[in-house]
């Protein structure tokens, strides 16, 4: 049996959107985010970062919640050019380059951003993902998000 690799569409494992969201509670206390690729969701309305595997189809790797557009521009921004490369054996870089650099690298690579028209499951006129967490992933979603605005917790 041989152990494939997943095909990545460029040097990043994963890559990042912005989207406007709805958040809930099933009955057993998962919490459900309802990402709205089309349309914009009822009032009031969250925002979620949301990270797609960086493979044909995009499969969704995970999410992180916001209370506005621009504190999730603002974590998208600060987080992607320390994204794993491929390039990297699957590690982030140890010195990420600068938002400006790593825009320019971008663009001078053609490397292109989620598009939900290239992710297959998406259908329709009225597009979007319903991505499930437990109360434990959800918890260290926002423990990710104020590390990453705060700095590491100290010890």
């Amino acid at each position: 049996m041989t152990d494939t690799q997943p095909q990545y569409l460029d040097d990043r494992m994963f890559v990042l959107g912005v989207w406007p969201m709805r958040l809930a509670k099933d009955a057993e206390d998962n919490h459900q985010s309802v990402v709205f690729y089309d349309t914009t969701p009822p009032q009031p309305s969250l925002w979620a970062v949301v990270t797609y595997q960086n493979v044909e189809g995009y499969p969704v790797a995970g999410i992180n919640h916001f209370d506005s557009e621009q504190m999730a521009r603002a974590y998208k921004t600060g987080v992607e050019p320390s994204i794993p490369l491929t390039s990297l054996g699957g590690q982030s870089p140890t010195s990420p380059m600068s938002l400006e650099d790593y825009a320019a690298w971008k663009a001078e690579h053609k490397f292109q951003d989620f598009d939900p028209d290239k992710a297959p499951r998406l259908t329709g006129e009225d597009r979007g993902d319903i991505i499930v967490q437990t109360m434990e992933q959800f918890t260290a979603g926002l423990a990710q998000v104020g590390s990453v605005f705060t700095g590491p917790a100290k010890a």
